[in-house]
């Protein structure tokens, strides 16, 4: 059921036999951690589970901002328990409830070795997405050494990339104009790109320019392939589109020298047009329209593959 919440894919649970009810009510408490806004608990009364859930509910429900404490209190053993936790501390931080002490220590507590690692990797992707919006590089030297880490070494090839990147000019991004020619220009110091392939995640900001990136899982040879501007032209008859100003990437791995794998992103640029800040992924600001999808950019070539906040 994990790997299919992280496909945004709603499955019904198995149905056990009579005689296997605890594990029934394992799955149950799973599938409404993955499908509903607070999971359901159908444990045993004076069961260990039953206490967990009970204690997990209680943090969700209550009213003021967790404490970093009650971050610790909690058990965390069952995996819906875990995944409730998850979705529940990614929602406060997007609304921006929560500060940078207490997402660190809920990031800290899914990140710990006995959490699922799907779940383990939801926590590391969100503390380096953060971490790279912070421009924090000893955030980032941490998280190297959380269990985590160990399942997706990868991933921080991607994130140091992106770090080496701030601070320098985007030149290694060609963009092609909404006319689809080469842009002399690309984008100017001051100004923001908002990264994404997608039309349902608009940019919050109407002044960031739109950069729409190729998808394809081989790329593109050049720029004249039909592949891309075929698909471009389909994106350009989109009324969406109409509010903004729109250019393409039809080089995928621009992308993948920028460290650029997880969408929707933000790129700011300073005055003196070098990149000031990027906000990727989880930590990237979103429109009140956007649905919350994550998106990269190739699961099967970058292994990471999108992710529903809510379902």
């Amino acid at each position: 059921m994990l790997e299919a919440f992280d496909y945004g894919v709603a499955v019904r649970p198995p149905q056990l036999p009579s005689n296997r009810a605890s594990e029934q009510a394992k799955l149950m408490w799973l599938h409404s951690a993955a499908h509903l806004p607070s999971p359901v608990s159908t444990f045993q009364k004076n069961s260990p589970e039953k206490a967990e859930a009970d204690e997990l509910l209680k943090f969700l429900e209550a009213k003021e901002t967790p404490s970093e404490q009650s971050l610790v209190n909690l058990s965390l053993s069952l995996t819906g328990s875990q995944l409730a936790l998850w979705r529940f501390g990614q929602a406060a931080t997007r609304r921006g409830d929560w500060n940078s002490d207490i997402r660190r220590k809920w990031e800290g507590r899914l990140l710990e070795e006995k959490i699922h690692p799907l779940i383990r990797g939801f926590a590391l992707r969100h503390a380096l997405c953060w971490a790279l919006a912070e421009n924090d590089e000893m955030r980032l030297a941490r998280l190297k050494g959380a269990r985590a880490s160990q399942d997706m070494p990868e991933i921080f090839i991607v994130f140091q990339k992106a770090f080496s990147t701030i601070g320098g000019p985007l030149s290694a991004l060609r963009l092609w104009t909404s006319d689809l020619v080469e842009s002399q220009s690309g984008i100017q110091a001051g100004e923001k790109a908002w990264v994404c392939p997608d039309s349902d995640f608009p940019p919050y900001d109407k002044t960031s320019t739109w950069v729409i990136p190729l998808l394809e899982p081989q790329g593109i040879e050049n720029a004249e392939s039909p592949t891309w501007r075929n698909r471009a032209e389909k994106m350009l008859d989109l009324p969406i589109l109409t509010d903004y100003k729109v250019s393409f990437a039809p080089y995928q791995r621009d992308l993948g020298l920028l460290g650029i794998a997880f969408f929707p992103a933000l790129i700011c640029l300073d005055e003196s047009g070098n990149v000031a800040k990027i906000q990727m992924g989880d930590a990237c600001p979103r429109a009140a329209t956007d649905t919350g999808v994550m998106l990269s950019p190739d699961s099967d070539t970058l292994q990471y593959p999108p992710n529903r906040a809510d379902h």
